[in-house]
């Protein structure tokens, strides 16, 4: 049951800090879009920048999983066996 506890607050956790940091992640997109269409190689700065969002986006879905697995796994932990 502690287990559990410990993994609802560290989920909340990366909610509160997601929370807090997500204006300022807002204002980046735009200027990268700005800055790719402002350049004279702006196909091939784009296949780049298509590259770097995979790369970052590859650590959250991991993290997204191994939070997901660890719940699944241990969701039935804190139940009792008897019938009542």
């Amino acid at each position: 049951m502690n287990r559990i506890k410990g993994l609802v607050t560290m989920g909340l956790a990366v909610v509160v800090a997601t929370l807090a940091a997500w204006e300022p992640a807002l204002a980046q997109c735009p200027m990268c879009k700005q800055s790719i269409e402002a350049s004279t190689e702006g196909a091939s700065m784009a296949g780049g920048i298509n590259l770097a969002v995979l790369v970052l986006l590859i650590p959250a879905v991991l993290i997204f999983a191994g939070i997901f697995g660890a719940v699944y796994k241990y969701r039935d932990e804190g139940k009792d066996d008897q019938p009542g």
